[in-house]
C-alpha cells in the first residue's frame, strides 16, 4: 500500500513572483518556459471547462509546499505568463495565453438577468 504525501500550500507568488522573491528569478530561468505554460493551460483548463474556484499545483516535486492560485487571481498570473513569454519571444504561445485571458475575462462577466415583469391591469 502507498502512503500519501501531505503537502501544504502557499501562494503562488512565492514560487513565481520575482518583485517579491529574489530567490524564484534563478527558478523560472531554469524552469520557467515549461511551468508557466502549465499554469497557464491549467487555468484555462480549470476555470473555463470545469468552473474551479482555485487551483493547486505542485511545481516543484522536491519542494515541500503546493502553490494555491484562487480564481481572483486568474487573469494576473496569466498576464505574468503573458510577459514571460513576450520576453522570450515565443509568440504562438503568447497568442494562446491571450485566448485563455479573453476566455476568462468572458466568464467572469457577470450576465444580466432580466426579469419578465407581468403587468396588471386595475
Amino acid at each position: 500500500m502507498r502512503r500519501e504525501r501531505a503537502f501544504s500550500t502557499v501562494n503562488w507568488r512565492r514560487y513565481l513572483d520575482v518583485k517579491s522573491n529574489p530567490r524564484a528569478e534563478s527558478f523560472l530561468e531554469q524552469r520557467g518556459d515549461d511551468v508557466l505554460w502549465q499554469i497557464a493551460s491549467n487555468i484555462h483548463n480549470g476555470y473555463c471547462k470545469q468552473k474551479r474556484k482555485e487551483i493547486v499545483l505542485l511545481i516543484h516535486p522536491n519542494a515541500g509546499a503546493v502553490i494555491r492560485i484562487p480564481q481572483s487571481e486568474y487573469l494576473e498570473l496569466l498576464q505574468l505568463c503573458l510577459s514571460w513569454f513576450e520576453v522570450r519571444e515565443q509568440y504562438k504561445k503568447c497568442s494562446e495565453i491571450q485566448r485563455f485571458i479573453k476566455n476568462v475575462k468572458k466568464i467572469k462577466k457577470p450576465t444580466k438577468n432580466i426579469k419578465k415583469v407581468k403587468e396588471t391591469l386595475i
